[in-house]
């Protein structure tokens, strides 16, 4: 019985020493994030000015970076944060990065209005 134990216990903390989430689990949760955070910054064709909400069908884009922490999993990810009719590379870039027990950072790099 130990040896099993001993066994599945390595396995258990790898996982929580690397946490990652998928490419839609980023995705909703900047969408998330711009909508909160950013409320009182300038951006055009995202944010609506009077009501500080996304607009319609805005949306948001990760690819993950690095070495992927299990089947479609990564630690961090490079997103841009768009509206749906925009010009080439028009958008919001961020830095994610997951955190344990589900947390996250985001970074602000860019905001290309275009």
């Amino acid at each position: 019985m130990a040896l099993v134990l001993a066994v599945s216990l390595p396995t258990w903390a790898d996982a929580r020493a690397t946490p990652g989430q998928t490419k839609r689990q980023a995705e909703v949760n900047v969408l998330r994030a711009v909508a909160r955070a950013w409320k009182t910054r300038p951006l055009p064709g995202i944010i609506n000015p009077r009501t500080h909400l996304l607009l319609d069908n805005t949306e948001a884009v990760c690819r993950g970076r690095g070495r992927p922490r299990g089947p479609k999993r990564y630690k961090r990810f490079t997103c841009v944060v768009r509206p749906y009719v925009h010009k080439r590379r028009q958008g919001l870039y961020l830095s994610y990065r997951t955190r344990p027990r589900g947390k996250f950072t985001i970074r602000w790099i860019v905001f290309r209005r275009r």
